[in-house]
């Protein structure tokens, strides 16, 4: 007789909190950039005491985020075992609304609120910014967009969507594999791990050869958080989803932040978090279930909200030259905003995007 307290059990169906939990990772995000734009001060975040002053809201919104594609996407592929039906897939869900975003911010939202005339605007190079729209995330400024804010950037979320793109296409590699040879996950976590620690401890360089420094920690952690998430997947059978076990991993990962690095916390620990509050089913998820998955769209279309309501809302200091607002009151406001955002986006869009898969 099947176990109904394993993550083999509990993950079938599509009644879960998976899509409230998402939310809830993004508007940590929100929250974490708040503090970044509207007083340049990181400290303040509630998650950096919380984790020992080693995390912020934003980075540990980012790797549930991972955690949890990783256990999706790896079992997207592995139930369709079509290549071309898995990447038009992932295509169709991260695409069209980032190129929407991409382009709008460009050629219309950008000149209408540039300190610069339409024809300066124009003038300047703005290809750089384009190159988002290929998951290249190197220029994320417009010309006289936000230049006197302390942060300068339209869209300082998506620079995680790279990796996730990079996390997609190892999917394709990983799923062959690890059909015959479950445990060869293991060394992979392992190495994950290793380049996340050997670039963020060891390697004191800004470059590593051609490759940026930055780049090389953030493709271990994120993979490392995305491969927790296939582990999970994996051995799914076997993972007991209860409320002991639970209880452990908490204490487990506010022990395990306050002795070694938190990422590594979180792969450990974290992980089993995430999926136990995601595969278990709860009143509130009923009804938002029937809102829609609008945590996407609040991810990629926060940072702009927030970086408007503070030249709106914002006051410059005297003897500064940025543009200052309470942290919370921007994320309040912003959240306001950019929820209601999300809904028309998930149901006037991307669902109807999502409908040609």
């Amino acid at each position: 007789m099947e176990n109904k307290n394993t993550l083999d059990f509990m993950s079938q169906g599509k009644d879960n909190n998976l899509n409230l939990v998402r939310l809830f990772a993004a508007l940590m995000v929100v929250y974490m950039h708040s503090f970044a734009l509207c007083e340049g001060k990181l400290e303040s975040d509630l998650m950096y005491t919380l984790t020992f002053h080693k995390a912020l809201s934003g980075q540990v919104g980012v790797d549930i985020f991972f955690v949890i594609s990783g256990f999706l996407i790896y079992r997207s592929y592995d139930r369709s075992n079509n290549i071309g039906k898995y990447l038009r897939a992932r295509f169709l869900r991260i695409w069209p609304l980032l190129a929407l975003f991409i382009l709008s911010t460009a050629f219309v939202i950008g000149p209408a609120i540039s300190t610069l005339s339409p024809k300066e605007y124009f003038s300047q190079d703005i290809k750089g910014y384009l190159l988002n729209l290929v998951f290249y995330h190197n220029n994320t400024t417009l010309p006289g967009v936000f230049e006197h804010h302390i942060n300068h950037s339209v869209n300082g979320s998506i620079w995680t969507l790279q990796y996730e793109v990079l996390c997609y296409i190892l999917v394709l590699f990983l799923v062959p594999i690890l059909r015959k040879y479950k445990k060869m996950i293991f060394p992979l976590i392992a190495l994950s791990a290793a380049v996340y620690l050997f670039f963020t401890y060891a390697w004191t360089e800004e470059r590593f050869f051609i490759l940026s420094t930055i780049i090389l920690v953030n493709l271990g952690r994120l993979s490392l958080q995305f491969e927790m998430g296939i582990l999970f997947y994996i051995f799914r059978d076997k993972i007991i989803l209860s409320w002991k076990w639970f209880s452990a991993a908490v204490i487990g990962i506010v022990a395990a932040s306050y002795f070694i690095d938190y990422e590594i916390a979180f792969a450990a620990f974290g992980s089993y978090i995430v999926l136990y509050l995601g595969f278990n089913y709860y009143g509130a998820s009923r009804l938002y279930n029937k809102v829609g998955d609008i945590s996407y769209g609040v991810y990629v279309l926060s940072f702009l909200v927030q970086q408007l309501v503070l030249d709106w809302l914002g006051v410059v200091p005297y003897g500064y030259r940025a543009p200052n607002m309470n942290s919370y009151i921007n994320f309040i406001i912003s959240t306001a905003i950019v929820i209601p955002l999300a809904f028309i986006s998930w149901h006037c869009f991307e669902k109807h995007i999502l409908k040609l898969k």
